[in-house]
C-alpha cells in the first residue's frame, strides 16, 4: 500500500477513536459511565481539535494534494493521541501547530485563488489556533470551547458557500455576508460568548438567516436521493444555529448552565453534527477513495439526531439535568446507526444488471 492511502487511512481511524473518547467523555460528564482517564474533562477538547481539527485538516490536506500538507493533521492526530493517552499537558502546543499549519494552508489557498470560499476558510481556521492560545493562558475549556465552535461554524459556511457557487450571491449578499462573520469572529475574539452578547447572537442569527435564503439547499430540496437528504439536514441545522443564537442572548452561559448546555449543543450536536451526515457523502469519497451509495434508511439516523437535540434543548429549558442522558444516548444511537450504515453502503456494491 502506498504511504499516503495508508496515512489516510490511519489519521482518519485517529480522528474516529477521538470521536468515540469524546462521545464517551459526554456520557461519563452526565454521570451515565465511569470516566475512562480525562475524556470527561477534556470532552470539548477531544471532540473539537481531536476529532473536528485533523478531520478537517485531512480534508484540506486532499485538497491540497502535497504530501507534506498531510504533516498537518498528522501532528492534529498526534495532539489527539497523548490527550487520550491522559498527556493533557501536551495536547495544547500540539493542537496549536496543526491550527496554526491548517491557516497556513487556507491561507496558501486563498493566495493562489482569492474568492470568498477561500477567505473564509482562512478566518475559520485561524479561529482554531486563537481558541487554542486562549486555552494555553489559562481560560477554561468552556470559554475556549465557544472560540472552536466558531472556527467549525465558519469552516462550514465557506464550505457551503463553494458547494452553492453556481447560485452566485449578489455583491450585497455576499458584502453582508463579509461583515457579519467579521462581528461574529470579533465578538468571539472579545470572549463574549462566555458574558451573553447581542452583537455575538445577532451576527450568529444573520449568517444563520443568510445561509437560509442564500444555500442551494432550498433548491436541492425539492430533489431526491442524497441531494434532498442533505437539503434537509441543512436546513434543519441552521434552525439550531438561530435556536443556538437566541439561547445565548436569553441565557448567557456565565450566568446559567443550562443556558450554556443549550447553546453549545444546539451548535456542536444540532448544526455541526447535521452538517456532518449532510456531507459524509460527499467527504468520505474525497478522504478514502471509496463511493458511498444512497440508502432511503439514512433517514432513521438523521431523525434520531433531530429529536435529541430537541429533547436536550427542551430538557435544559426545564432544568431537567436528570433527563439529559436520554438525548445523549440518542445521539450516539444515531451517530453509530449513520456511519453503519454508510459503511455498508461503501462495502456492498449493488449488482450489475444483465442484459435483455
Amino acid at each position: 500500500m502506498k504511504l499516503t492511502p495508508f496515512l489516510r487511512i490511519a489519521l482518519a481511524v485517529t480522528a474516529a477513536a477521538s470521536l468515540v473518547a469524546g462521545l464517551t467523555g459526554g456520557l461519563a460528564r452526565l454521570g451515565v459511565v465511569a470516566p475512562v482517564g480525562d475524556t470527561a474533562d477534556m470532552h470539548g477538547a477531544i471532540m473539537a481539535s481531536g476529532f473536528f481539527g485533523t478531520l478537517i485538516s485531512l480534508e484540506r490536506a486532499v485538497a491540497d494534494g502535497r504530501l507534506v500538507a498531510l504533516l498537518v493533521p498528522a501532528v492534529s492526530a498526534a495532539g489527539a493521541v497523548l490527550l487520550l493517552c491522559g498527556y493533557a499537558e501536551a495536547t495544547a502546543p500540539l493542537f496549536l501547530v496543526a491550527g496554526l499549519g491548517l491557516t497556513a494552508l487556507t491561507a496558501l489557498a486563498a493566495w493562489k485563488l482569492p474568492t470568498l470560499f477561500t477567505g473564509l476558510m482562512t478566518i475559520a481556521a485561524a479561529l482554531w489556533p486563537l481558541g487554542t492560545i486562549f486555552w494555553i493562558s489559562g481560560q477554561s475549556l468552556p470559554e475556549v470551547g465557544y472560540v472552536w465552535l466558531g472556527f467549525l461554524i465558519l469552516t462550514v459556511v465557506a464550505e457551503r458557500i463553494e458547494l452553492s457557487r453556481l447560485l452566485r450571491p449578489t455583491l450585497a449578499a455576499r458584502v453582508l455576508l463579509v461583515v457579519l462573520v467579521g462581528l461574529f469572529a470579533l465578538a468571539l475574539g472579545l470572549g463574549q460568548p462566555w458574558q451573553g452578547s447581542a452583537l455575538l447572537s445577532l451576527s450568529l442569527a444573520g449568517i444563520a438567516l443568510w445561509l437560509l435564503r442564500e444555500d442551494i439547499a432550498l433548491r436541492t430540496v425539492r430533489t431526491r436521493g442524497f441531494a434532498r437528504f442533505s437539503a434537509l439536514l441543512l436546513i434543519c441545522g441552521y434552525g439550531w444555529l438561530i435556536v443556538a443564537a437566541a439561547s445565548l442572548a436569553l441565557l448567557p452561559p456565565g450566568e446559567t448552565v443550562y443556558g450554556h448546555d443549550a447553546a453549545i449543543h444546539a451548535i456542536a450536536v444540532g448544526f455541526i453534527l447535521s452538517m456532518v451526515f449532510a456531507h459524509a457523502p460527499i467527504i468520505l469519497p474525497a478522504v478514502t477513495g471509496a463511493p458511498v451509495r444512497y440508502v432511503a434508511v439514512l433517514y432513521l439516523p438523521a431523525a434520531l439526531l433531530q429529536a435529541a437535540i430537541g429533547l436536550r434543548i427542551a430538557f435544559d429549558a426545564m432544568e431537567a439535568t436528570e433527563k439529559l442522558y436520554f438525548p445523549a444516548w440518542l445521539t450516539i444511537a444515531a451517530i453509530a446507526i449513520y456511519v453503519a450504515l454508510l459503511l455498508g453502503t461503501m462495502a456492498v456494491r449493488p449488482k450489475a444488471t444483465a442484459a435483455a
